[in-house]
């Protein structure tokens, strides 16, 4: 697959993204009082398993003094309700199937610097309609007189290989013991010989570029049902397989965990979800975490043609579900562990 190449963008814009990744932000490198320019900025993710596809669209602004009294305002950054016309391509090699109309909707997004309220966004209802052996082309028009205002090049989607997606760790009961195989810390890391860890080792999926397990922790309080995720950690394409460490996730239980010491119930079960990204979305990820700051300048990803942004596919629902070691061996089992954390968790 080929990638439009970075460019380095001269507008100020900030983005409202219905996904857990990165605002950002680029410094002009041409004169903020040179004639502005109708830019759109767009981002849109494609899911398969996604009941609902959103794309989110709004436009670059050039501004003399502070910049932040400008994005503050929602007319510098929003495109009047009716004013574009959003739309989903889908090819079968070079004949269009299928064409997804966006339908306009307003959310708000937490306060801060930027307009906050009543953001417009697009969505479409696309369950059963991203085909894997479809690319996808995304427009966006001037409904005043059909101009294109942005589109883009096709993207593909990305396809599961195999029919058992997480191999490891297994949910088989191991023939030296009564210990049932699941989610336990049963691993030595070659690295930190001392350290315990869980293996999570996957088979790779077509055209996907950046991996990153989730492990899905549930517990009771009150009667009622939880659960929190945490986050393993990442790994590119050329590997297919992670090391979560014991002390990692106890760090983490004990952090989500410091302020609440209501009674809670360890439930030996875990979901692993194994969530992932085309080499677009890893491409945006890559060169927006090297910024940090509104006045640096720096390269950023975008594959919008005629705007910036970016336009690709994920993964999010891919999962496994398992049992998680119940044991209350002083010191070792998991549970024993939990209940000593001192952050609420009872023993049945």
């Amino acid at each position: 697959m080929s990638i439009s190449p970075m460019k380095s963008i001269r507008y100020f814009f900030v983005s409202l993204l219905l996904t857990p990744f990165l605002l950002t932000s680029c410094e002009v490198e041409f004169s903020p009082n040179a004639e502005w320019k109708n830019v759109p900025v767009v981002y849109c993710l494609l899911d398969q398993d996604d009941d609902t596809t959103w794309v989110r669209v709004q436009r670059c602004y050039l501004s003399e003094g502070n910049i932040y009294q400008y994005g503050s305002n929602s007319d510098s950054i929003n495109y009047p309700q009716g004013s574009i016309q959003v739309a989903l391509l889908a090819y079968d090699g070079g004949t269009l199937k299928d064409s997804i109309a966006f339908t306009y909707t307003e959310v708000d997004r937490d306060s801060g610097a930027f307009a906050y309220t009543a953001q417009p966004v697009y969505y479409a209802l696309t369950k059963n309609k991203l085909r894997e052996n479809y690319t996808f082309v995304l427009n966006v028009r001037n409904t005043a007189d059909g101009s294109l205002l942005a589109t883009t090049n096709p993207i593909t989607l990305i396809k599961k290989t195999s029919g058992t997606l997480i191999s490891k760790p297994s949910i088989t009961v191991t023939p030296s013991g009564d210990t049932l195989g699941g989610f336990y810390f049963n691993e030595v890391d070659p690295v930190s010989p001392a350290q315990a860890s869980c293996l999570i080792q996957w088979n790779p999926l077509e055209n996907a570029r950046l991996y990153q397990p989730v492990v899905r922790f549930y517990y009771e309080s009150g009667g009622v049902k939880h659960h929190i995720d945490f986050l393993c950690p990442r790994v590119s394409s050329s590997s297919s397989e992670v090391r979560y460490t014991r002390e990692q996730f106890l760090t983490e239980l004990r952090n989500r965990f410091q302020d609440d010491t209501t009674v809670k119930h360890y439930i030996p079960h875990v979901d692993i979800y194994l969530t992932c990204c085309s080499e677009e979305l890893n491409a945006y990820i890559s060169t927006s975490s090297l910024g940090n700051s509104i006045n640096q300048e720096h390269e950023a990803f975008t594959n919008i043609i005629g705007g910036v942004g970016v336009f690709a596919a994920r993964r999010t629902h891919l999962f496994k579900g398992m049992p998680a070691d119940n044991s209350v061996q002083p010191g070792v089992g998991l549970n024993d562990l939990i209940l000593n954390l001192g952050v609420g968790f009872e023993a049945y």
